[in-house]
């Protein structure tokens, strides 16, 4: 066998390690991976930028529970990632990004894209790995995607000196045969003991409430069995959206956003024990830290270090895989038949009712001429009939994606992807590739308003090109709006919100996609979308309930006319006005 280079290795690496498929764009420092991926059996996917390819990566991640792999160049092409690698880092997604390291300033003049890598990335990755051997590259590869699921996921970043990628491996130094090791994703530390007493706690308390985060994906079906066996309703995190189908009776739907978490503490009150299974419990899933759950009450699983302090501190905290918790649980059945149930069905009935309701109450929506009913409420109901029930539904960052969280319907494990903790616009249509990638047989939507289109729209030209079917919802009204509803809510007014449109359906000829315009036939539309076979834009054309905005706006100026020109002022001009 010839010799191999580091080019070879990464590739070589990376499929025993099981990766298929990896997102980026060519550059002068990166021409010898892509000469060894072509000759390779991992899937290449081009993105139009480094920060498409990043958010690729993250819905490949999310939709998959896998890492997502990123190569790029040095310089522009790293600082472009930047804003992928903290979507994953705050959202916990695994994702390995490989890029060669700058080359050094010598004799006082600067080299082309030379900024310190390391220093940038290191606050929002979980490590840095250099490589200044091509000996050393198979071994820190592995470590590397190894650190990317191990404890709590998260993203790696890999520099490579770029003689490294031509080096040949030195005699004698031949690559690990076979696939990898059975042991790559590390189980952490679980103590008996401790699960012992949580066994003991949820014997003895009638009512109990599953809270499960993005942690709990991969135990979908184990979480299940437990909620059931146990009675007990079943909360989650935006990450984890149809970890338990939302339409069975002990699924609650709930929006972490502020102000709408009353009723949810209502719930933790009444309850006896809070199992948080796979939660950062961090502020975007905890709904800005306004969630109570009393300390006595809680007991914390999750593979992060961080199960008993946090802002919610647990009298049991466990530190280990959701998977390996419920399954020892669901092992002592004959301890749990002796419980005593608490909740009565009614009950959670209500509960089912009472805390989607009071989210739903919170959000302004706007109309929607063409779907009968004209509301969020009819749009999300209309498609969740489209789609089929394993259907993933990936959002951007906007005012679409808070109208999905409160009226959409996750009915399987990963079935609702939205951008959590750092919220980037942009996000939602390469993510949406990623995630198709993931999985080539669920059919994918993804629903960006039209700030969040303009930003990533030529990704439908990745789409196009790779052959990989999707369907994209844009929101068409003409402005950002979720921005634009904050400003009227705050003064009255907005500014510089205001968004110009391309033709949605000339665009879509032009970059060779199916155009569907939303009508009053709204479910067969939605439906010949998704199931076209093909890349499919469909526009959603909105109208806002300017009534309301103005409602808003005309007691701000009341109130700011009283404050300054007095009432009695007021009274006199209303009257000479009429």
């Amino acid at each position: 066998m010839s010799q191999q280079n580091g080019s070879r290795i990464i590739c070589k690496t990376f499929e025993r390690l099981g990766v298929d498929c990896v997102f980026g764009v060519p550059g002068t420092q990166t021409i010898g991976i892509y000469e060894a991926l072509r000759r390779s059996s991992l899937r290449t996917i081009l993105a139009t930028s480094e920060l498409a390819a990043a958010f690729m990566a993250n819905g490949y991640a999310r939709a998959s529970g896998r890492t997502g792999v990123l190569i790029t160049i040095p310089g522009p092409g790293f600082a472009y990632t930047i804003a992928g690698l903290a979507e994953a880092f705050l959202d916990s997604v695994p994702l390995l990004h490989i890029v060669p390291r700058p080359a050094s300033a010598a004799g006082g003049i600067s080299a082309v894209h030379t900024i310190d890598q390391r220093a940038i990335a290191g606050p929002i990755v979980k490590s840095v790995y250099e490589v200044e051997q091509v000996a050393h590259l198979e071994s820190v590869l592995a470590d590397a995607y190894h650190m990317t699921l191990a404890d709590e996921p998260g993203p790696v970043l890999v520099q490579v000196a770029g003689r490294v990628l031509s080096d040949l491996l030195p005699e004698g130094h031949g690559m690990t045969a076979g696939t990898a090791p059975a042991d790559l994703r590390r189980t952490p530390l679980r103590v008996p003991e401790q699960v012992s007493d949580a066994l003991q706690r949820i014997a003895a308390s009638p009512r109990i409430v599953l809270y499960c985060g993005q942690g709990a994906n991969d135990a979908a079906e184990a979480i299940r069995e437990l909620a059931e066996l146990l009675c007990t309703p079943v909360i989650t995190t935006f990450s984890a959206r149809g970890l338990l189908p939302e339409d069975h009776p002990l699924s609650i739907v709930f929006n972490s956003d502020r102000g709408s978490v009353k009723t949810l503490n209502r719930l933790f009150e009444r309850s006896d024990l809070v199992l948080a299974l796979g939660c950062k419990l961090s502020n975007e899933p905890a709904s800005g830290l306004a969630m109570r759950i009393a300390t006595e009450k809680l007991v914390r699983v999750d593979a992060s270090q961080e199960t008993k302090g946090s802002d919610y501190p647990a009298t049991t905290g466990i530190r280990g895989t959701v998977e390996d918790f419920v399954s020892d649980i669901l092992r002592q059945r004959d301890v749990l038949a002796r419980r005593t149930v608490g909740w009565e069905p009614d009950e959670v009935q209500r509960w089912r009712h009472d805390i989607p309701a009071e989210a739903a109450a919170a959000i302004a929506g706007p109309r929607f001429p063409d779907v009968v009913p004209p509301t969020a409420a009819g749009f999300f109901a209309a498609l969740r009939e489209a789609m089929p029930r394993e259907a993933c539904l990936v959002t951007d960052s906007g005012r679409h994606q808070v109208l999905a969280r409160v009226h959409f319907r996750a009915l399987s494990p990963r079935g609702l992807i939205v951008p959590s903790g750092f919220q980037s616009m942009g996000f939602g249509l390469p993510a949406a590739i990623g995630a198709k990638l993931a999985d080539p047989h669920r059919p994918v939507v993804a629903l960006i308003g039209d700030g969040g289109f303009a930003m990533s729209a030529m990704e439908l030209l990745s789409a196009v090109r790779h052959k990989i079917p999707l369907t994209v919802i844009v929101f068409n009204d003409g402005v950002l709006g979720q921005i634009r509803l904050e400003q009227i809510n705050a003064y009255g007014i907005e500014y510089g919100t205001s968004l110009l449109n391309p033709d949605f359906e000339q665009f879509a000829a032009a970059v060779g996609v199916n155009y569907f315009r939303l009508g009053c036939d709204a479910v067969d539309i939605l439906r010949r979308a998704i199931h076209s076979g093909g890349v499919s834009l469909v526009e959603v054309r909105l109208r806002e309930a300017f009534s309301s905005h103005v409602r808003r706006a005309e007691a701000l100026a009341r109130k700011t006319g009283k404050r300054i020109l007095g009432p009695e002022l007021v009274r006199k001009l209303k009257l000479w006005l009429g």
